[in-house]
Parts: C-alpha cells; sequence; structure tokens
C-alpha cells in the first residue's frame, strides 16, 4: 500500500544526505514510520547482495585486456613492461577480450554464463562528454556537474558508496545507498535485533543508514563477546557481575529520564544482538574438528575468502534470522598500485579469484547461487599509461557480477578503446560511460526496490537514460 498524504520523496531524498549525529533514533523511527515508501513486509523469497570493495582502484586495464592483435599492440604501446603477453590472456566467449592470467576461475565462469563484465564504470551526476570534461578542466567552464575531488581515494570511495560528496552535510555523515535500501526494506525481516547490513569492512559509509543499523562482524569468530555483559561459567564471577548489571539496567531504565531509558535501551538490544548472532554462528561451527559445517574448501590464509566465510555463515542462518533480506560488505586493499605493480597487482587478482571461486561454490553447496549475487567495486580505475613501475589514479573502471540470477557471458556498456587521444580518454584516464548509480540501481531492482522508490536510493538517477543496465536476470 501506497502513502501518498506526504511528498515522502522529497522528504526521505533529504533525510538520505542528514547527518545521522544531528537526529536521535527515536525521531528518525518515528519520522519513517511516517512516511512509509511501498510495503516490503510482505516479500516472499530470500536475497543477498555482497559488495566486494577493492580498496585503492583496481587496474581494470590489466584485469580486461584487449586480444585483437591491433588493439593488443596499441595497449602494449602504452603499458610497457606492465602489459600482460597476449598469449597469456584466458579467452572469454564472445568478446576480443581476455582475463588476466590470475583470474582462471572467473573466466569459468563468465565462459559458464555465471558472471557480467560492467564496462567503463565511474563516479556521476550526470552525463559528460569528453569535450564537456576538457572544457570544465582547462577554464572551469562547460556547466556540467561533476563529482567533488575526482581522482581523490576517500572522496570517490566516499561518493561510490553515498551518491552524496563529504560536505554535503556539513558533519561528513550521509547515509549510503545500501543502508538507504535497508531502511525502506526492514519491514521484510521480522528479526529486531540483526540488521539487514552486516559489514566486515568496518564502518561502512555505503550501510549508513537513518533508521537502520549495520552489524560489524571479524573474519575469524564472527562477533565478540559483550564484554562484563554475558553469563558464563568461567571465571567464577561472571555471573555475579552480569547480574550486578542486570541490577543497574533495571534501576536506571526504570527511572523517568528519558536520556538513561534510551541508553539502557541500546545496551539491551546490543547484547540480545550480541548473543543472538554468536549462537547462529556457534551452529555453522563443528567444534570436534574446529571447522565450520561447510564442505567446500577455501584459503584461511586468504583476507578476502576467510571474509566470504563468515558471509557464507551468516546467510546459512538467514531463516533463523527472520531475514527476506541480508547486505553484506567486506573488501581487500593495496589496489593502489603506484609502485610494484608488476608483482602485487598479479597476487591481488589470484587471491580474489581465489575467494570469490569458494564463495561462490559454498553457495552451491546451501543451494543459495540463485538467490545471492555478489559483485565488484572500487572508487576508480587507473590511467592508461604507467609511471615506471605502476599506474596512477583514473576515473572509468571495469566491474564484475557473480551468481546464477546473473545474465553473464557478456559484457554491459561499450569497451573503451585503450589508446591515448581515443574518444574514451581525458588526459591519461578513462572518462566513463556508465554511472555508479546506474549500476546499482540494476542490482537494487533486482534485490526487490521497486522502480517508484528507486530515486529514494539513488539522487542523481534521474540523469541517466537508462536505470537499468541489463545484467541481472
Amino acid at each position: 500500500m501506497k502513502k501518498t498524504n506526504l511528498d515522502r520523496r522529497r522528504f526521505l531524498g533529504g533525510m538520505a544526505g542528514a547527518s545521522l549525529a544531528a537526529s536521535p533514533l527515536g525521531m528518525l523511527l518515528s519520522m519513517r514510520s511516517a512516511l512509509a515508501a511501498d510495503d516490503y513486509s510482505n516479500l516472499g523469497d530470500y536475497k543477498a547482495l555482497v559488495c566486494v570493495f577493492l580498496h585503492g582502484g583496481n587496474d581494470a586495464i590489466n584485469m580486461l585486456v584487449p586480444s585483437n592483435a591491433s588493439a593488443h599492440a596499441a595497449y602494449a604501446n602504452l603499458r610497457g613492461d606492465l602489459a600482460v603477453p597476449r598469449n597469456t590472456l584466458l579467452p572469454l566467449n564472445g568478446i576480443d577480450h581476455g582475463f588476466h592470467p590470475q583470474l582462471p576461475k572467473l573466466q569459468s565462469y563468465f565462459n559458464q554464463g555465471k558472471l557480467a563484465l560492467v564496462s567503463n564504470v565511474g563516479n556521476l551526476i550526470e552525463p559528460v562528454t569528453k569535450q564537456q570534461y576538457l572544457d570544465w578542466e582547462q577554464n572551469g567552464a562547460g556547466g556540467i556537474k561533476l563529482p567533488p575531488e575526482l581522482f581523490s581515494h576517500n572522496d570517490q570511495s566516499f561518493f561510490w558508496q553515498t551518491s552524496y560528496g563529504a560536505t554535503t552535510t556539513g558533519s561528513g555523515v550521509s547515509s549510503g545507498w545500501a543502508g538507504r535500501m535497508a531502511d525502506l526494506m526492514a519491514a521484510s525481516n521480522s528479526n529486531p535485533y540483526v540488521p539487514i547490513t552486516i559489514t566486515l569492512d568496518g564502518h561502512s559509509p555505503w550501510q549508513t543508514a537513518a533508521a537502520t543499523s549495520q552489524l560489524g562482524l571479524n573474519f575469524w569468530d564472527g562477533i565478540s563477546g559483550f564484554e562484563g555483559l554475558e553469563a558464563n561459567d568461567w571465571p567464577p564471577w561472571a555471573n555475579d557481575r552480569n547480574a550486578t548489571w542486570a541490577q543497574l539496567l533495571d534501576i536506571t531504565g526504570g527511572g523517568g529520564n528519558a536520556l538513561e531509558k534510551q541508553i539502557v535501551e541500546a545496551i539491551q538490544r546490543t547484547r540480545s544482538r550480541v548473543t543472538e548472532v554468536k549462537a547462529a554462528l556457534a551452529r555453522t561451527w563443528d567444534e570436534p574438528n574446529d571447522k565450520d559445517i561447510f564442505q567446500t574448501p577455501y584459503n584461511k590464509d586468504n583476507y578476502l575468502a576467510a571474509s566470504l566465510r563468515m558471509v557464507a555463515r551468516m546467510i546459512h542462518n538467514h531463516a533463523d534470522f527472520g531475514q527476506k533480506r541480508q547486505i553484506f560488505a567486506v573488501s581487500i586493499g593495496g589496489w593502489d598500485t603506484h609502485g610494484s605493480q608488476a608483482s602485487d597487482h598479479p597476487r591481488l587478482l589470484g587471491e580474489l579469484d581465489e575467494a570469490l571461486d569458494s564463495f561462490y561454490q559454498t553457495l552451491v553447496e546451501m543451494n543459495l547461487q540463485q538467490q545471492v549475487t555478489t559483485f565488484t567495486s572500487s572508487e576508480f580505475g587507473r590511467t592508461l599509461g604507467v609511471n615506471g613501475d605502476g599506474t596512477d589514479h583514473g576515473w572509468g573502471t571495469h566491474l564484475m557480477v557473480l551468481g546464477d540470477a546473473v545474465s553473464g557471458q557478456q559484457v554491459y556498456g561499450d569497451l573503451p578503446v585503450i589508446e591515448l587521444d581515443s574518444p574514451d580518454d581525458i588526459g591519461n584516464a578513462l572518462l566513463p560511460k556508465l554511472s555508479t548509480e546506474q549500476y546499482g540501481a540494476t542490482l537494487a531492482r533486482w534485490f526487490g526496490i521497486t522502480n517508484a522508490d528507486l530515486d529514494l536510493v539513488f539522487p542523481n538517477l534521474g540523469n541517466f537514460g537508462s536505470s537499468d543496465i541489463g545484467f541481472m536476470s
């Protein structure tokens, strides 16, 4: 049911960029209930989105390389010693490009139709032509809107995750587009303690929300105990300490001070959340054999693989959590390859290939490969040419989407020409042709966000001709 008594779109659009620090949770929750968008409480299926953020700016030009002889020659002329040899490229069905040799598993998924490539994606507020950008760069003219501080790690990472500049709110705190989806879809989950948004990437701007809070996990045991608020057999004083805490909370919470009550409620919610998540993760752990319950092997020394294994354990418990929707943030750093790229970048791609493969196979073991979609992101791509033994900050990049709900074995968007002064080059960097909001909206629509509510999640989406790139079936 749609509520139309208020201009909810304009109001919620403003809330998306409002500072959380200036908005008490109770007020936000009451406003959210009054301004409900489409009703997501009766979703009948389960779906999860898993974002793998490549912090630092992945050099996608060396990840997806032209295999045509003349195009590869032009690419190799730019890349010099960093060029991937043509005879080592892993062929991809239907396109004249190949994967880096460190991506054999992802090559297989592409050729099986389970992985799609999205070409030349980048942060945009509105479509920009090469001439418009060059005019703006030369004299600040051109009448175009650009994301703030292009080529800056922090600014572009923040913009990718929020669609807002870091100074939009004054305090630098905005909601992310995953957080805005979580606010809209909160009613789909019956559990008040375990949120839709779950991060293994520290505090995630992408998952920051007005009315819902993200759950932070670590990759080794999921969630640490709530020190001093748990009843344990050991040490001997644990139960007495827990009882004392309970008395203090009861005394404080029973008073008339509204702030005291809010603090007590927050502590109790956190304790309930920790207790429930720890109990659920224990059900996915085979204690006698000191391993999780899955048969699919994974490399415990691969940080990303270990993080995704924890994601799999949370996905396994989605029904016990009462969750119809889950959104996960994980990451792997080190992609800022200004130097030592010849050794670092292949290693990183190998870790990514290994981690995504073991995660996908674990989903197959759970028979959830159709319901879970994994996608990559990075704040920007890198320069066409090299700086010696590395590459510098660029703009447009290539992204990957993996899962059985993906319309794979295709490249979405036009593959750029890797040559200086080409129509895609704005001065040693690729001008993106697809926006990160179009990329996100395609995922959000599959996730269940209605067409009518997409503008609540992606404030600049209406500036582009299409809100669906087409890579989700």
